[in-house]
């Protein structure tokens, strides 16, 4: 479990990445950032950057924040992610586990293949524990939550499952990366980065959640303990040791 004075959570980015910039202007002195995913396939009609600028904005903060940043992996990269060692190979990727319906293309895989290098893969998770809550793109249902002694093995086995998922991702399909029936998937219930907070997310985990994927113009949305900071981009999160402070654009 991880803890800080003052962390920054910017949900969903879709490529826009002038937005991103505006809250790291705003909040300089954070002492770490946590992006909740999702940084690919523009979903608004206002203008975005292109992909590879996406990719390259991506390692500027990286390098910037040097240490001080996590980027975790929503459904739509990971999309990206599965396509990568076909697209290294100018291939097509002709099966994907994890396609995103129509927002993934072949010449948009290229681009993030071509501009988005392995170590930043590498060094990507699907989860963080942090200052008593738990981090995702879309949240971790109560039936995929390890039992076990305490809550710290629990996060140790999760970690460990997380990251055989992303070992065998490309072998076969993983719970953990699904999407349930509510987002059209095959599963009884979405994986850590499809969960549907509307119809599937409750606050059941030992640890409350903060998650973005389900967007809403409405903003930040709770249940119980737990939150959905995804607002189209209008909202971010500080998460400090007093608890969470959802922040307006």
């Amino acid at each position: 479990m991880l803890h800080f004075q003052r962390c920054l959570l910017i949900p969903d980015v879709h490529q826009d990445v002038a937005w991103v910039a505006r809250i790291l202007a705003r909040e300089q002195d954070c002492d770490f950032v946590v992006f909740l995913g999702d940084y690919f396939d523009t979903r608004l009609k206002r203008a975005r950057v292109g992909k590879a600028a996406t990719c390259e904005y991506l390692l500027e903060v990286r390098q910037v924040l040097r240490g001080r940043v996590r980027f975790l992996l929503g459904n739509h990269d990971i999309q990206y992610l599965e396509a990568k060692p076909a697209c290294d190979l100018h291939r097509k990727a002709r099966q994907l586990f994890y396609r995103c319906g129509s927002a993934f293309t072949h010449a948009g895989a290229q681009k993030v293949a071509k501009h988005l290098p392995k170590e930043f893969w590498d060094d990507a998770r699907l989860f963080v524990a942090m200052n008593g809550f738990l981090m995702s793109h879309a949240g971790l249902a109560r039936e995929f939550w390890p039992r076990a002694d305490s809550t710290d093995a629990s996060l140790a086995a999760l970690q460990r499952e997380c990251a055989e998922a992303l070992v065998t991702m490309r072998r076969e399909p993983h719970r953990l990366l699904d999407a349930g029936s509510v987002r059209g998937g095959d599963a009884a219930i979405g994986g850590i980065t499809w969960l549907d907070w509307d119809a599937e997310f409750t606050d059941e985990l030992p640890l409350p959640q903060i998650v973005g994927h389900t967007g809403n113009a409405v903003g930040a949305r709770c249940k119980g303990r737990s939150w959905c900071i995804d607002g189209l981009q209008t909202c971010y999160g500080l998460l400090t040791p007093s608890g969470l402070e959802v922040r307006r654009v």
